[in-house]
């Protein structure tokens, strides 16, 4: 079960929604320019090209976080921000997130590298009929932190990935039954000078003409650092 506040204009209220799984949407940028400069920035690390676009995996409950700390099993993994889209009760939300990603497996597979790390989740969720009419406009942002310098990470518009409808397409063609409670990533936007490997991970969705943002942060500690060094 998890706790989410639902922040509309007229108020805020809490909701609680009990998850079944996730689905992470990959190679999922708007233009086919968008989508090769994912998959050359990957295939930089070894990670080999996907074998369908958009493609779409599904994530076990377990690795479902709102936790502002996540434990990895690797030194060589990063986080990536998406927007999240969310049925409760028949209406869809938006919120902001993290694939955090094994960089190390993802060279061998896609799938177990999805499986590996928590996806982190706002608990700030944002009604889809508030940002429709200028989704486009809507900016993400990330910055990470490694050996103390914090730098912007990723920087783009809602303009760069797949739209809410094409994206809920995509999903239905894929999925069997209801989607709702299952929080749907909707894959990430290119880093703006490759891939970091960070001890810490800030991520922002902004909405410039409602004028609010949606915020959530995470540390990162790889389980190796738990052992006293030879």
């Amino acid at each position: 079960m998890f706790n989410f506040f639902v922040n509309r204009v007229s108020g805020s209220k809490e909701i609680t929604v009990q998850i079944p799984y996730m689905l992470n949407a990959g190679y999922a940028g708007r233009t086919q320019e968008k989508v090769r400069e994912h998959i050359e920035e990957l295939e930089k690390l070894g990670v080999p090209g996907p074998t369908e676009i958009p493609i779409l995996f599904p994530i076990t409950l377990n690795q479902a976080t709102l936790a502002q700390h996540i434990d990895v099993q690797g030194e060589q993994t990063s986080g990536e921000i998406e927007f999240i889209l969310l049925q409760h009760a028949g209406e869809w939300f938006v919120t902001v997130g993290s694939d955090h990603t094994d960089r190390e497996l993802e060279k061998f597979s896609v799938e177990k590298s999805k499986q590996a790390c928590p996806n982190v989740l706002a608990s700030c969720l944002w009604p889809v009929t508030e940002v429709l009419e200028h989704w486009d406009q809507i900016q993400l942002r990330a910055w990470v932190t490694k050996d103390r310098t914090r730098v912007l990470y990723q920087d783009e518009t809602l303009a760069a990935l797949l739209p809410f409808k094409v994206l809920l397409d995509f999903v239905r063609s894929k999925v069997a039954g209801s989607l709702e409670s299952i929080p749907i990533f909707s894959g990430t936007i290119a880093t703006i000078e490759g891939l970091i490997f960070a001890d810490f991970f800030e991520m922002e969705m902004v909405d410039p003409v409602l004028n609010r943002s949606i915020r959530h942060q995470y540390s990162i500690r790889p389980l190796t650092q738990l052992f006293a060094a030879k």
